[in-house]
């Protein structure tokens, strides 16, 4: 047989690791096409010069990346291709050590006083800030992704007007669940209100400091419970949508976040 010779799914199957069920959908999300197709018979031939791209992705799908990323990395330039890869490491450690710090505090277990496990709700003036911004859908699933990508895309838009003092803001303008996917809109601080997309004016909020192990759904919930209750009692009533606000550092740091204003009038409503 000579090198490039065909060869039938069952034997490219063989030689890439991949299943023929495997191939097949990478055949339909166009990640791997077949050389050929019989016409007749509808059998699948496959060079072996495909063989690298396919075992690349039976790789790249073993650590758990999703269809569409593996698509972004097969077609991009080599130096295109380190960078999308070492986000996805990125993104990957961060949730295990996520999740290995939700592990340790329920291994730990339950506080006994209810009170030590409320988070712990503080207030502060918000500055006002500028910023560039991209509106999404998403499931929780997927929101950690969607995140990383958007609030990269942003800040490469951003260029040299980005604001690296400013946090990274997630505000929730819907419900994000398993079943549920928004909107969110991801927000990118920046210098220059002539390259801004909006603009937020100082203001009051209830804030709290997210830890590290819950910064991860459903753990999370807890917080926006915490900041929208408060916002919603004393004499208060919320304005806008709660945030998510992503502070630099190693490991970095949330805090959940929602404005309020003072209720119009005590015992009143608008009408």
């Amino acid at each position: 047989m000579s090198g490039n010779a065909r060869l039938s799914i069952g034997e490219f199957s063989r030689l890439t690791w991949l299943s023929p069920k495997a191939l097949r959908l990478y055949e339909r999300k166009g990640l791997l096409l077949p050389d050929l197709v019989d016409e007749y018979t509808g059998y699948r031939y496959y060079r072996r010069s495909q063989a690298e791209r396919a075992r690349m992705i039976a790789l790249l799908r073993r650590v758990g990346m999703p269809l569409e990323r593996v698509s972004a990395v097969l077609d991009a330039e080599e130096d295109r291709r380190r960078d999308l890869i070492e986000a996805y490491r990125v993104e990957t450690t961060r949730a295990h050590e996520r999740a290995v710090a939700l592990l340790d505090g329920l291994a730990d277990g339950p506080r006994e006083d209810p009170a030590e496990r409320a988070p712990k709700v503080q207030s502060r003036v918000a500055k006002p800030w500028t910023f560039v911004s991209r509106t999404l859908r998403t499931t929780a699933a997927d929101l950690p992704s969607h995140i990383e990508r958007t609030a990269s895309a942003l800040a490469q838009r951003a260029g040299t007007d980005i604001d690296r003092g400013a946090p990274l803001v997630v505000v929730y303008h819907g419900e994000v669940s398993w079943a549920s996917d928004g909107p969110i809109e991801i927000r990118v601080p920046v210098r220059d209100d002539d390259a801004a997309d909006g603009r937020e004016p100082e203001g009051n909020e209830f804030f709290v400091d997210v830890p590290f192990g819950e910064v991860q759904f459903p753990t999370i919930l807890r917080s926006f419970d915490a900041v929208r209750e408060a916002a919603a009692s004393g004499g208060y009533r919320p304005s806008g949508s709660p945030s998510e606000i992503y502070l630099d550092g190693d490991p970095f740091r949330c805090q959940v976040a929602h404005r309020y204003v003072a209720s119009t009038l005590a015992g009143g409503g608008s009408s």
